[in-house]
């Protein structure tokens, strides 16, 4: 049974309530966090381009529990492919690959060198000293995998607010 009381409380009563029933919330809210990012991670990780699949590999997540009771999850790409991020969601415009490719191997003064599947002999490894890249289309493949877990965070969004008012009850 519910049962639900209305008074008038002094600001620091009602801060002073808002604290305590914050500290028994904080454990289940992280809970909840963790849970949700390890979904989010996953999802990401299945949105994400896979061509070696080492960029999705590199998709991971953290819980912050931060100031003033925000809890937050970030999602964020780390490794050696990481620096792809921004041209992934965002998509290239056409633009050459001068020498080498990577500043690396320009400084080095070796010719760009890469797998090409429908290449002019057939598939296989070629070497050319410039490339025009013809650009690619933006893959907002985060937006898509928070898309696709949105209707479960609504979902359990509402649980915990069940739980929150369960909590909240005044039992005078």
């Amino acid at each position: 049974m519910i049962r639900l009381t209305f008074e008038e409380r002094g600001y620091k009563t009602a801060y002073a309530s808002m604290l305590e029933r914050h500290g028994r919330l904080r454990p289940l809210l992280m809970k909840i966090m963790q849970k949700e990012k390890r979904a989010l991670v996953r999802a990401a990780r299945d949105e994400a381009p896979k061509d070696t699949g080492q960029f999705a590999r590199g998709i991971n997540g953290i819980v912050l529990d931060g100031y003033n009771g925000l809890i937050k999850v970030e999602i964020f790409v780390r490794g050696p492919s990481a620096w792809l991020l921004p041209l992934i969601v965002g998509g290239t415009k056409p633009h050459e690959i001068p020498t080498g490719g990577a500043p690396a191997q320009m400084a080095k003064g070796y010719p760009l060198r890469f797998y090409w599947e429908n290449g002019p002999n057939g598939p296989g490894v070629y070497r050319y000293w410039r490339v025009w890249h013809p650009g690619t289309k933006p893959n907002p493949f985060p937006s898509r995998a928070l898309r696709k877990r949105w209707p479960k965070m609504k979902e359990e969004a509402r649980l915990l607010g069940r739980q929150i008012a369960s909590m909240s009850v005044h039992t005078g």
